[in-house]
């Protein structure tokens, strides 16, 4: 299996695989999508590209989509890893330009056509946590030109207009989709809060809205006695079928990350939470292949075992969180994570062009998706960054 030229053995350990997944990214991922995924005459980054390298030119850009690639190139250019800060420039005025102010009460819409008409105006938290969380690393990059007042009135927005008449969380959006409640959007409104506190401090009181998320978590979202995050609730925060659906593994991997974040920064104790989130997970929610699965029922036996590159990505950063925060011997952490890498490099990472993606694959390996998502790229990346951090000095120093 090689990847930019770097042949790998079967049983190439942690450094080797970190090594070829870390140069993949810098050497084809990035200067592909900041090229062939970027269209210069818009300064919008690319929804989605077919197998020959083409866009799909009749599929929206998402606002969501926006703003992960504005972290990633933020996050790369300030590792050094890729120089992009006019990259980001461009694409921030363009998306401030033509997401926002579109229609009367709503700050920016969910979705344009390629010639810039509004696909769809609805307001979606999910989009607007990640238009914080891109806004926040942005901030980060460039400094006072990314205006603070920005993401402080999208939070207040989201606070007045998106918080669910309980008085927690929030719906999925407005006009809402139907009468359910989600965590993936709370889930989302976390990550983003954490790194508005990290980059902003008390200011915006993104930490109060970290706080309230955590108790959600803790008090509604987790059922603790299945060990089993449900994806979705009713209008009263109670589970759907709270035995006969089904756990994402990982959005398991990808809260261990975010609850150990969120334990830096205020002081809550969470290794209960973390550790029951992992028991299943890990046991029930990876495959021989090292690969996470796509989901498992919460009252046991039936899987859903195609997989997602984004869940090996969530897996990867959990092993990461774990080892980091001594919930993991260096032996089984080194074990996992070469585990997560090679399952990335050779399930996914290897097509269909260079710096390209398999998203979905079935149990075999045969790709379920004909097209490449420019949404994955948020995902891969952070991984990378993670295992780069917590692994990359350890094992340059060994």
């Amino acid at each position: 299996m090689t990847l930019k030229g770097i042949a790998l053995e079967p049983g190439a350990g942690l450094a080797a695989e970190l090594a070829a997944v870390k140069a993949w990214l810098i050497d084809e991922a990035l200067p592909f999508w900041s090229s062939r995924g970027f269209d210069r005459s818009t300064g919008l980054f690319e929804e989605r590209l077919d197998f020959s390298g083409q866009p799909v030119a009749e599929t929206p850009r998402r606002l969501m989509v926006q703003c992960r690639q504005l972290y990633v190139f933020s996050h790369a250019t300030l590792l050094g890893w890729f120089e992009a800060r006019e990259l980001v420039e461009q694409a921030l005025a363009a998306l401030l330009g033509t997401y926002g102010n579109r229609t009367a009460g709503v700050p920016y819409v969910f979705s344009l056509t390629r010639t810039g008409e509004i696909a769809d105006p609805r307001q979606d938290t999910y989009a607007y946590a990640f238009l914080l969380f891109g806004l926040a690393w942005t901030r980060k990059l460039l400094g006072p030109r990314v205006d603070r007042r920005l993401p402080e009135a999208v939070l207040e927005h989201v606070k007045r207009r998106l918080a669910h008449r309980s008085g927690r969380g929030f719906v999925d959006g407005l006009p809402r989709p139907d009468a359910h409640l989600r965590q993936d959007p709370q889930m989302h409104l976390l990550e983003a809060a954490l790194e508005l506190e990290d980059i902003f401090g008390s200011d915006l009181g993104a930490r109060q809205l970290a706080d309230h998320l955590f108790a959600l978590f803790r008090d509604r979202l987790f059922l603790a006695k299945e060990r089993a995050l449900p994806e979705l609730h009713d209008d009263f925060w109670v589970p759907l079928d709270a035995r006969g659906g089904v756990f994402q593994p990982g959005h398991h991997f990808e809260w261990i990350w975010l609850l150990d974040r969120y334990a830096a920064c205020s002081g809550e104790r969470v290794d209960d939470l973390v550790a029951a989130l992992a028991d299943r997970a890990f046991a029930e929610g990876i495959d021989p292949d090292g690969a996470a699965i796509e989901a498992v029922a919460i009252g046991g036996g039936h899987r859903i075992e195609s997989r997602r590159c984004w869940g090996t990505c969530e897996a990867l950063k959990a092993v990461a969180s774990n080892f980091e925060n001594g919930r993991s011997s260096p032996e089984l952490a080194i074990e996992q994570a070469t585990s997560c890498l090679r399952a990335l490099r050779s399930l996914f990472l290897t097509g269909p062009y260079p710096g390209g993606w398999i998203d979905r694959v079935d149990a075999r390996g045969n790709p379920l998706l004909d097209y490449v998502p420019a949404s994955t790229l948020y995902h891969v990346f952070l991984a990378v960054a993670e295992a780069d951090r917590v692994f990359g000095l350890a094992l340059s120093t060994s």
